[in-house]
């Protein structure tokens, strides 16, 4: 998107007069990495974790506004906020509560796994296809909340260095530096695994307090789907339950019209009522992929064709697969790929025999094309 300069400032002025956001005297970078080395050296850390998180020479994060357009005719244009805390702790405490969340049966790792969930469920006629939606999801998880589910899985040490990464979110606007009073920051990599343990909370009470029920219920971070058996109305109800159960989360829903996308894939109803299941093609999709006559590595550009092949042969069943192989088949020519380079493409990978000898160095040489003639 091109935006004026002006507008845009504006824009981004407008945003931070919400509350969420308070303006800092100063710039809390060494602050914040002295209070981290401070932590970690009373925590029952690991000397090798310690070491790589004790950075030094941190910078904060620059303040972008990235205006997205969530539907065709939608009557409003929603901004999401990418605010990145720069504290190194984000990514090794990501893999530090890997053991003490996702274990519930509900929830999607990826697209590959729910196509599997969808080949096992048993739907009637009558049952309902909807998707839930979480409205801005990190931007709504409350911290406090967070903390509280937090403390049940951890001890006081580690759980201060929680509490430490998700109140020290802070960043810099033409020179201002702001903090971010509360919600988790988009685009830090710990954000997936708080809102996963918020969810995780959040849909157990969802359950066990509804007076009707889902058949299934499987989420996605924020974007869930749902085989509904007692009607509309009832479905109604249903939205207004999940969404008086917190002030800050809220769902939108979206129910099938014979199909209904979920992830990248496109599930819809097949004539004995069962679900099948394809790509989903978003309807802004535009077909551009890398140009063949573009200056890159031949094998980048084979990489396209064999890996959007390859989804499609995983997400798609049997009844749709061909058309959308030769949809594909379309796209690669009006990329100006060869009919040999696609038929390559096509073609199963095949094992090779691999040896033991390995190479004591690698080098790197660019590549660039050279036209001859």
């Amino acid at each position: 998107m091109i935006l004026n300069t002006v507008d845009y400032k504006q824009k981004i002025t407008s945003l931070l007069e919400d509350p969420s956001y308070r303006r800092l005297a100063r710039n809390p970078t060494d602050t914040t990495e002295q209070k981290t080395t401070l932590l970690l050296k009373i925590s029952s850390l690991t000397e090798d974790i310690c070491t790589q998180l004790c950075l030094a020479g941190s910078s904060p994060q620059e303040c972008m506004d990235f205006q997205r357009y969530i539907k065709v005719g939608s009557s409003e244009t929603h901004c999401q906020q990418h605010w990145r805390s720069y504290l190194p702790t984000l990514q090794v405490r990501s893999r530090t509560t890997q053991p003490t969340h996702g274990n519930l049966a509900h929830r999607v790792k990826n697209s590959f796994q729910f196509v599997q969930i969808l080949e096992s469920l048993q739907v009637q006629l009558e049952h309902l296809m909807v998707r839930f939606d979480v409205v801005s999801l990190f931007t709504k998880v409350p911290i406090v909340d967070s903390l509280e589910r937090l403390s049940h899985h951890f001890e006081d040490d580690v759980l201060a260095l929680f509490k430490h990464v998700l109140t020290s979110t802070y960043f810099c606007s033409d020179g201002q530096f702001y903090e971010q009073m509360d919600r988790v920051a988009t685009g830090s990599p710990l954000s997936p695994v708080i809102a996963n343990f918020f969810m995780e909370d959040f849909e157990k009470k969802t359950t066990e307090q509804a007076t009707h029920k889902p058949v299934c219920w499987f989420r996605y971070v924020g974007d869930t789907f749902v085989i509904w058996p007692h009607g509309q109305e009832k479905l109604t109800e249903y939205l207004n339950h999940i969404n008086g159960l917190h002030n800050k989360i809220q769902f939108t829903m979206e129910i099938e019209e014979g199909h209904l996308p979920f992830l990248d894939i496109d599930i819809y109803r097949k004539t004995d009522a069962s679900l099948g299941h394809k790509v989903y093609w978003k309807p802004t999709h535009t077909n551009l992929y890398l140009h063949h006559n573009t200056h890159h590595h031949p094998a980048n550009k084979q990489s396209i064709l064999t890996s959007l092949i390859h989804r499609d042969k995983v997400l798609c069943d049997q009844d749709s697969l061909a058309q959308e192989l030769e949809f594909l088949t379309t796209v690669f020519k009006d990329n100006a790929y060869s009919p040999q380079q696609i038929r390559r493409a096509m073609k199963p990978a095949t094992q090779t025999n691999k040896t033991n000898d390995k190479p004591t160095s690698t080098a790197y040489i660019l590549y660039t094309q050279t036209t001859y003639g």
